[in-house]
């Protein structure tokens, strides 16, 4: 079912398990009960860093895969 790139023009609605994430990012926010690209981006650094085995490259990954610059969960105007 994954079949979506990760994008910053993704609507938030989109659920995790159709965008195309690496094992241990998508294992990682599955294991933290996240579902949708929504809930990653007004998430924190530090809200994403507490999920087990999700470290500093995998937020890199994810702000600049979906197109957040902003560090504290809160998209740039």
């Amino acid at each position: 079912m994954v079949d979506i790139d990760p994008t910053p023009e993704l609507p938030d609605d989109t659920p995790i398990n159709r965008v195309r994430l690496p094992a241990r990012i998508r294992t990682a926010l599955n294991d933290a009960g996240v579902k949708t690209i929504g809930e990653i981006r007004e998430a924190t650094d530090d809200t994403l860093l507490s999920f087990q085995n999700l470290g500093q490259a995998s937020l890199t990954f994810l702000r600049s895969a979906l197109g957040l610059p902003s560090s504290g969960g809160v998209r740039a105007p």
